[in-house]
């Protein structure tokens, strides 16, 4: 008996990235990600949209498709972007990193993006995310991170615990920001290689990944509330990395 022929369809392509906000798009474009750039046709002048201009086409739509194109707040601008490059953590490694940011079980877009946004001005070489237990790097989280994601090399791994153990062997000690930690940023010296481990509003850094770091730091506070949130802890932890190196690089 012969069997019953099965048809197959050829998969819909997968949608096209898209991101919006004029300062997340800009800097996308700035740094040749963007395909196209929408643009609501109610726009007035500004200095972003005219530099825009100049760096990817532009396609003028109306306000109600540019509503459907990009939910959320658009700021009139949206943007097709190039297919994403996700670097293996081997890849990253090999760049030779100075300073990392791992993120644990960051799962609120907008934290997501507000620590990219603070690793790429701080001049991190690189984030590592993992695939589950993490925001998608979302249109939300592209514009919280004002386009900073665009910038970062970004590496996604299979899991956190695994990816500390691989750092610690290319030679970059692992800090954990932890409320519980022993010891302040000032007293650890952030100006050898680093990659600074960021754990979720609730937990903080997991178990695994806090006994597998080699430091567990904590920022003081001086009010009634016991912590930051996770991206301001992660920007205070980011620039006592830039304070440290700025003041061996002026010989102090």
């Amino acid at each position: 008996m012969k069997g019953r022929s099965r048809r197959y369809e050829r998969p819909a392509p997968a949608p096209a990235a898209l991101i919006h906000g004029r300062n997340a798009v800009l800097e996308a474009a700035r740094a040749g990600k963007v395909v196209k750039v929408f643009q609501a046709s109610n726009v007035g002048r500004d200095p972003r949209i005219e530099e825009l201009a100049r760096l990817a086409p532009i396609e003028v739509v109306s306000v109600e498709r540019l509503d459907v194109i990009a939910a959320g707040v658009h700021q009139g601008i949206a943007a097709e972007l190039k297919p994403r490059r996700l670097w293996t953590l081997k890849e990253l490694l090999g760049t030779s990193p100075t300073l990392l940011v791992a993120l644990d079980g960051i799962m609120d877009p907008q934290n997501l993006g507000a620590i990219l946004r603070s690793a790429e001005v701080a001049g991190a070489d690189g984030a590592i995310i993992p695939e589950h237990r993490s925001a998608p790097l979302s249109p939300a989280a592209v514009k919280a991170s004002s386009g900073a994601s665009e910038l970062l090399r970004i590496a996604q791994v299979s899991g956190i615990p695994s990816a500390i153990a691989e750092v610690k062997r290319a030679g970059i000690w692992c800090a954990a920001l932890d409320v519980r930690g022993e010891m302040a940023p000032w007293d650890f010296d952030l100006t050898q290689p680093v990659c600074i481990v960021v754990g979720s509003e609730g937990e903080g850094v997991h178990r695994l990944v806090r006994e597998r770091c080699d430091v567990r730091l904590r920022l003081p506070v001086a009010g009634l509330i016991s912590s930051l949130n996770a991206s301001a802890a992660a920007a205070a932890l980011l620039y006592e990395v830039m304070r440290q190196r700025a003041r061996t690089s002026s010989g102090e």
